[in-house]
């Protein structure tokens, strides 16, 4: 019955895993709503943003109420945004309904999915983490292109409208698997007030770690934010840019599932820093020799970059700081990931608007993804084992 946790905290993570669909709206949102490509963008913007107070108060939430009824509450309140968006056809309904209630919403379900998975069950922690991130991924490779076959059929409205109603069923599977697995919260951290102890007992660690992330996330989320545009933009026809949203996805997934384990051999620190290696030089490739080809080999190994660091910080947080803290003190690191999302979609496309091209935005991510490396090649020595 435990693994049942692992099967709950997959499916959440699948359906929320839409957020890295929304590039295929990016075009249909442009022409329904008669807004610019940074004003559609600020939407995505405005989610990871309403993702930051998602993550920073889960911890504390899941001190107030079993894990089955916020993951259910979770799942309605994305589903009420969803609707809101699909069903008043206007952009202050799409930024309220998917930039606001969904983001929030994602960015609890996002920690209740990791928390689930890291309850104890048969198989390795890293593992059963790497799985469920790998699981977020997978939500933004098939939801893509049923959002475009939908996107085609009735619009983008009716197609939030549809969305909805899914979540709403998935959240019912996902409270009854949680409640009959019984899973618990992991106890035995230090218990702090919401904003007290925010640079922890080991500052340099957090402010590094959350440096890193940043640098890396932004980077990252400026490509992946803009997937469908980025193939469309150097040559890939309107009815196919939808693969670009697909094979970030879709090359997240073994990122995903491999990095945990890779970072528990290897530790973190040196996981993080190739990652930022491998980040840096493809947008580098990207912006020296734009192609169509190109662009899916570079959003393919951003993809895939960014799926290690998905499932690699949890473990390397757990290295200083212990399991048992690691919501708590990852949650906060994290913000850096709602801060980059918040603000790199929107100056990807903001950059885009200006100069017609892809161009400049993937030049500044690939200088960001250097910095990440400088970051996360300063950490020192884990000195808690993960317990």
């Amino acid at each position: 019955m435990r693994l049942l946790a692992l099967v709950a905290a997959i499916l959440l993570n699948f359906s929320l895993g839409s957020l890295y669909g929304w590039s295929v709206f990016v075009p249909p949102f442009e022409e329904s709503l008669e807004a610019s490509r940074a004003a559609i963008s600020s939407v995505y913007s405005l989610t990871f943003a309403s993702m930051i107070v998602g993550m920073f108060i889960t911890h504390r939430l899941l001190r107030l109420a079993p894990m089955a009824v916020i993951a259910f509450v979770v799942c309605v309140v994305a589903a009420l945004g969803f609707a809101l968006a699909g069903y008043v056809e206007s952009f202050a309904a799409l930024l309220i309904g998917y930039g606001l209630l969904f983001g929030v919403a994602c960015g609890i379900g996002y920690f209740v999915a990791m928390t689930a998975a890291s309850t104890d069950m048969p198989i390795r922690r890293s593992v059963a983490l790497g799985m469920n991130m790998a699981a977020f991924a997978a939500g933004g490779l098939v939801w893509p292109p049923l959002f475009a076959l939908a996107i085609e059929w009735q619009g983008p409205h009716v197609t939030l409208l549809l969305f909805a109603g899914y979540l709403v069923a998935a959240g019912a599977v996902i409270a009854v698997m949680l409640a009959l697995s019984r899973a618990a919260v992991p106890h035995g951290a230090s218990e702090t007030g919401m904003f007290k102890d925010m640079l922890t007992d080991q500052p340099r660690v957090i402010i590094l770690m959350w440096l890193g992330f940043f640098l890396v996330a932004f980077a990252a989320l400026m490509s992946i934010g803009h997937a469908a545009g980025i193939v469309g933009a150097y040559g890939v026809p309107a009815e196919r840019i939808y693969l670009g949203a697909m094979i970030t996805n879709f090359a997240y997934i073994p990122g995903a599932l491999c990095g945990g384990l890779v970072a528990e051999l290897i530790t973190g620190r040196r996981v993080m820093v190739g990652v930022g290696l491998l980040t840096a030089a493809a947008l580098f490739v990207l912006y020296a020799v734009p192609s169509a080809a190109i662009s899916f080999v570079v959003l393919a190994v951003v993809g895939a970059s960014f799926g290690v660091s998905a499932s690699a910080y949890p473990v390397a947080v757990a290295s200083y700081y212990g399991v048992a803290a690691t919501p708590r003190v990852y949650g906060r690191v994290a913000i850096s990931y709602g801060v980059a999302g918040l603000a790199g979609p929107w100056v990807a496309g903001a950059l885009y608007d200006m100069e017609g091209s892809y161009g400049w935005a993937a030049l500044l991510a690939a200088i960001l993804a250097v910095g990440s490396i400088v970051a996360h090649a300063a950490l020192p020595k884990p000195i808690k084992a993960a317990a």
